[in-house]
């Protein structure tokens, strides 16, 4: 009786739980629940698609777009067979403004068994984007250029709100601003792209055109070899004249041709003495302050942008000595002699000969290192019927630095 009893207590309970659970038609309704994992997974000027996921006895979904303003509109039928009635997780959607914002929501269908259609709650709203215009019109101009950066700007493109940049071809940031100062190697020639993306909260990105520019330049790198005589960068003939050729070489780096060059002149004691520009790789200037004297002299590169001169770094500075301005005569049968002025800051002078200065290889000799106080010095051994040539080289002392001159120039007499 007992076992009766219970038996008919638990057909009672399952008959009242079947009655709540066909109440509204359909199995798992009352289970109905949020969707999950809304995404924005395409974009276009007027289009977005979003995707999401799969909910266990949903029938298929609703989906709802407003423009932020609190008003939904749903884009699905009850006869839409993309969404409604498939298990389709994806929704084009279409009829949008370029560059714009809108707000997603996503709805479970859950379908009755008297075919009526039940629908679940309302799942996280999801932020979407359409792309820029892509025929949007902008350019690229550069600002400015250091060794190693370029700054540029570009028009602001409607409905962007981001910049993705590249330079050759590598992407190199992403900013909000329509300016971008980006790092570069020295003396390079760099071709920008931009692309303008509208980017929604959950970070995607919608992107719009590219738009392109080419040759911006970053400042040249320091030239070489000022005013060093053995690469042809550098003259001063005393016996002649005051004028003095510094040359350098182009840094070897350097993708381009600078536009010009900057040379500063100091004096030994480091005082700036004058500043000179040049487009090539010589200046020939003229310091009658330095004559007898000596100077100091840097040089550095610039590319012109904009009309604006934009600096690369400075050379080490080069110290130039003069050579002395000697004069020569002859003395004796195989003897000739040399005078020169003083040197300022001369502590000694060396003195150079050669015996045959027409030769195919000529041969230079110290044969002499004199002290401040002397001006002149005879040479005994010249050879009859040979060309001798001869130079002095002083040796200054500013401060606790010691300069010597460079050879640049001699004197020569034929011995007959």
């Amino acid at each position: 009786m007992k076992n009766r009893n219970l038996s008919m207590i638990k057909t009672f309970i399952f008959v009242m739980i079947a009655v709540c659970f066909f109440a509204n038609g359909v199995l798992h309704v009352s289970a109905a629940s949020e969707v999950t994992g809304v995404t924005q997974t395409r974009s276009d000027e007027e289009s977005v698609t979003v995707s999401w996921k799969s909910l266990k006895n949903a029938y298929g979904y609703d989906v709802f777009i407003s423009t932020g303003n609190g008003k939904y509109k749903r884009l699905t039928k009850r006869t839409d067979c993309d969404v409604v009635g498939s298990k389709n997780t994806k929704k084009k959607i279409s009829n949008l403004t370029s560059g714009s914002t809108y707000y997603v929501v996503i709805k479970a269908v859950y379908k009755k068994k008297d075919g009526s259609y039940k629908i679940g709650p309302a799942g996280k709203r999801l932020e979407v984007v359409t792309s820029p215009s892509k025929t949007a019109k902008s350019t690229i101009k550069q600002i400015k250029a250091t060794p190693h950066y370029i700054k540029f700007k570009w028009d602001k493109v409607r409905g962007a709100n981001r910049y993705i940049i590249y330079v050759n071809e590598k992407k190199k940031a992403i900013v909000k601003k329509n300016v971008a100062s980006i790092k570069v190697g020295t003396g390079s020639v760099n071709n920008v792209r931009i692309i303008p993306v509208k980017q929604s909260q959950s970070g995607y990105m919608a992107k719009g055109g590219n738009i392109e520019a080419y040759d911006f330049f970053s400042s040249p790198k320091r030239p070489k070899r000022v005013a060093i005589f053995r690469y042809n960068n550098f003259s001063w003939y005393p016996t002649i004249n005051n004028n003095v050729t510094v040359g350098w070489t182009k840094a070897s780096g350097d993708k381009y041709d600078p536009s010009g060059y900057q040379m500063e002149v100091y004096s030994l004691t480091n005082k700036k003495i004058k500043t000179y520009y040049a487009t090539k790789t010589r200046k020939v200037i003229n310091i009658p302050s330095v004559e007898n004297v000596g100077f100091k002299v840097r040089v550095r590169a610039y590319v012109k942008i904009n009309g604006k001169k934009y600096y690369g770094k400075w050379t080490d500075m080069q110290t130039v000595i003069p050579q002395a301005k000697i004069s020569m005569k002859r003395t004796g049968r195989n003897s000739v002699e040399i005078n020169w002025e003083s040197v300022k800051n001369a502590t000694k002078y060396h003195v150079y000969a050669c015996n045959d200065i027409k030769a195919e290889k000529p041969e230079w000799y110290e044969v002499a290192t004199v002290g401040a106080g002397t001006n002149s010095y005879e040479y005994n051994n010249c050879i009859e019927g040979k060309y001798t040539a001869m130079y002095v080289i002083p040796e200054v002392q500013v401060g606790r630095n010691t300069y010597k001159a460079s050879y640049t120039w001699h004197l020569y007499m034929n011995i007959e």
